[in-house]
């Protein structure tokens, strides 16, 4: 194994503010890295290695679990929370496509590259969590009597 690969030109994908880079297993936003998990990563690797084709649920499932029997329902989250990280709907951004039936497909235009291989920054975590704001009522009790008597 050589050191010389630290340097070495890698290709890139970009797509709206992002730059994967597959060989690297790395996912800027913006220059900053995204944490994303392994299997989300496995993912988006697979459906931008195909963007534009329908890549079917076995083809994504065998990529991001290697060797085991899992449900579909995995892969279901696993894309929620792809899209998540990578804020697809929000403003506009359009980026997976569920094809009912079928897979999935990368729909957004990219742009492939070849570039220095990626700084090491601290990754940005992928919030799952969004704040939601409820508007506060006032407590009712039960039982309490309203009124005279």
């Amino acid at each position: 194994m050589s050191i010389e690969m630290n340097h070495a030109a890698l290709e890139s994908v970009s797509f709206g503010p992002y730059s994967l880079f597959p060989r690297a297993r790395v996912l800027h936003k913006d220059g900053t890295p995204v944490a994303l998990g392994s299997r989300a990563l496995d993912i988006l690797i697979a459906l931008v290695e195909r963007a534009g084709e329908v890549v079917n649920q076995r083809e994504l499932i065998s990529r991001a679990w290697r060797g085991l029997v899992v449900e579909t329902t995995n892969l279901r989250v696993q894309m929620t929370y792809l899209r998540r990280c990578l804020a697809d709907g929000e403003q506009g951004a359009r980026y997976i496509a569920n094809v009912p039936g079928q897979g999935y497909s990368f729909v957004a235009p990219v742009r492939r590259s070849t570039s220095q291989e990626p700084r090491h920054r601290p990754a940005q975590r992928c919030s799952t969590n969004r704040r939601i704001i409820q508007e506060r009522r006032p407590r009712t009790c039960y039982g309490q009597m309203t009124g005279s008597v």
